[in-house]
């Protein structure tokens, strides 16, 4: 079986828990992420799904998201800007 038909087969919520999880990990490591990189960086999920997964955690307080014209820009919550 492969990778995406493991992660398919699970419960949704923890492919939304795993795919929240990926994120933070991504802007953990790079401080400042954009959101069409974020969604380069994570073929396995649509758009639609990390679109979610970003508006929860930025409802959270867990990411900053910003907007700039028509690009968004995730950061991290300890990125002094």
């Amino acid at each position: 079986m492969t990778a995406n038909a493991l992660l398919k087969a699970r419960p949704p919520l923890y492919q939304s828990y795993a795919l929240e999880q990926a994120i933070l990990d991504y802007i953990d490591e790079e401080a400042v992420v954009g959101l069409d990189s974020l969604i380069a960086l994570l073929p396995q999920y649509s758009w639609s799904q990390v679109f979610h997964a970003v508006d929860r955690l930025a409802r959270r307080g867990t990411i900053v998201l910003r907007r700039h014209h028509f690009d968004y820009t995730l950061f991290s919550v300890n990125y002094a800007a």
